[in-house]
């Protein structure tokens, strides 16, 4: 009996030995966030243990919900998680200087016949998945894409705004469909309709993805998947690949501008790629500057604020200047970026004009007066700011402050002299149901509201024609005082712009004729045939 029982006790140890086996660095397929990582695993009949690493950034805080779960593949096995050392579930903790903290989560036993599974939680506060978790495999390095060769960039676009077509394709490194990602979206804002038309970019199972983007000028853009963007330039009849480390594009952030900084081996590919690397390294450089904006609004007085951007702005294009002069910028990216700094720059002081309402000590005449000699391109009268990423921003903060501005109204004598222009005679009676709606301070009677009511539908043509005209003339005045020429492109497509909301209003095409009177401010002829080739249509 002795005998027997030193067998078991010798055999006890090797028993136990066989029971337990630990996995260290386990392979996994796809996660959706690098915050995660599966150390090793514990493996043991009684129960199964994960050691976890988590990552943020310094002083950011996270909370771990008691939802983890590992199940297989389908779905159709769940363990809910035991217990867990290191933080204690549903409460905040915070990261310190090292960014890391070490946690472990003990589940039931794993079935013998799995050979990977995944690991998901976190569903109340952005939901955490670990895919494809292996049980016999190490990770092996990750092979991130490399930067393609340096080629030259195409000459600069010649902005034709006709209709075209560009692709965009690519793939998300280390994507997977388990990681319940969603798809991607594109938003583009025509310039003159102002339609806006939001692209769906659908990822396939091996993470590749390519869209046709209807475009009629080449555009600064951003790839929308979440809350994460990738941005890019594109031009029409042109093809830009991307290749996107999910791992670095899912970063943990604390500021939005980080998002690009975290994605150093993005990769752009196509005859425009060295112009979006370009443009990237000036977005990175230029990001600090574009800090504390909000906060020098608040608390800055018109003229300091004033010289505080306008500083801002010079070392910005000297920096460019610079870049450009070492033949650090193509001829591509110099242009767009100083065009994108004075859009950036003329808007600031809009928002902060409007913010504020203190024209009278920050007002429009300086925004011409910057003593910036090297910087010979400027987003008012060049047609290439259609390509800068804050210009319909800026146009549309120039509308908006028009549009906050009454317009004069008419007396009845230049409404009358304006319609005799138009060879419309009135009678005596519309004379005077004119002088008592437009002059008058009395109620208008039910008698003379009809008389200019049959007047409307005598004239209406030519009512549009002298409110337009009106309108014009005093747009133009005002944007004179605040830029000086009102034959700038800027206020060429402000026109442009009138005219088709014009057109969306009538909801029917413009007569030749109209075309002809509505757009005699409109010079530039790409523009001026675009916006022909649109009020053209009949009402959609």
């Amino acid at each position: 009996m002795r005998a027997f029982l030193l067998l078991l006790l010798s055999l006890g140890p090797a028993w136990l030995q066989a029971a337990e086996r630990t996995l260290i660095a386990p392979a996994w397929t796809a996660r959706n966030t690098p915050a995660i990582t599966v150390d090793s695993i514990l493996l043991r009949d009684t129960l199964s243990r994960l050691y976890i690493s988590l990552k943020q950034p310094p002083h950011t805080t996270l909370t771990l919900h008691d939802d983890w779960v590992i199940q297989d593949s389908l779905g159709s096995f769940t363990a809910r998680v035991k217990d867990m050392d290191g933080a204690d579930f549903n409460r905040i903790f915070q990261f310190d200087d090292d960014s890391i903290v070490s946690v472990e989560m003990d589940f039931p036993p794993l079935p013998a016949s799995w050979n990977e599974f995944d690991l998901i939680g976190n569903k109340p506060s952005g939901e955490i998945r670990v895919i494809g978790i292996s049980l016999n495999r190490q990770q092996p390095p990750v092979a991130l894409p490399s930067r393609p060769a340096t080629r030259p960039s195409p000459p600069l676009p010649v902005i034709t705004l006709e209709p075209d077509t560009a692709w965009l394709q690519g793939r998300f490194i280390g994507y997977h469909r388990r990681l319940n990602l969603p798809d991607g979206k594109i938003v583009l804002t025509d310039l003159l309709t102002r339609q806006q038309t939001t692209v769906e970019v659908s990822v396939a199972d091996d993470g590749t993805f390519a869209v046709q983007l209807p475009l009629c000028h080449p555009v600064q853009q951003r790839l929308i998947l979440g809350d994460r963007y990738i941005p890019f330039y594109i031009e029409p009849d042109d093809t830009l690949s991307l290749q996107i480390p999910l791992d670095e594009l899912l970063v943990p952030y604390r500021n939005i501008r980080e998002i690009e900084q975290n994605c150093t081996h993005l990769t752009y590919q196509g005859r425009n790629a060295q112009a979006n690397y370009e443009l990237r390294q000036i977005r990175l450089q230029e990001a600090e500057a574009n800090d504390g904006w909000m906060q020098a609004i608040r608390t800055l007085p018109p003229l300091l604020y004033y010289q505080a951007e306008e500083d801002k702005l010079k070392v910005k294009l000297e920096r460019l200047h610079s870049d450009w002069q070492t033949q650090k910028l193509a001829s591509k990216a110099y242009p767009l970026s100083i065009l994108n700094n004075y859009c950036l720059f003329l808007s600031h002081l809009i928002v902060y004009n409007v913010i504020k309402k203190s024209e009278a000590e920050c007002e429009y005449l300086k925004y011409r007066n910057i003593d910036t000699p090297f910087a010979t391109i400027h987003p008012l009268n060049e047609p290439l700011s259609v390509a800068v990423e804050y210009y319909h921003p800026f146009i549309t903060l120039l509308e908006e402050q028009a549009n906050s501005t009454t317009p004069p109204d008419w007396t009845s004598a230049e409404f009358i002299e304006a319609l005799k222009a138009r060879n419309v005679d009135l009678s005596p009676e519309e004379k005077e149901a004119l002088r008592l709606a437009l002059d008058g301070n009395t109620a208008i009677t039910p008698q003379t509201q009809a008389v200019i009511q049959q007047l409307n539908n005598r004239c209406e043509k030519e009512q549009i024609s002298m409110r337009e005209e009106k309108l014009r003339q005093w747009s133009e005045e005002s944007y004179r005082n605040r830029f000086g020429s009102p034959d700038d492109f800027t206020r060429q497509l402000l026109d442009a712009r009138r005219v088709v909301r014009l057109w969306q209003s009538l909801h029917r095409a413009l007569t030749i004729r109209e075309q002809s009177e509505f757009t005699i401010t409109i010079i530039d002829p790409p523009l001026r045939f675009a916006v022909k080739r649109i009020t053209s249509q009949p009402d959609r």
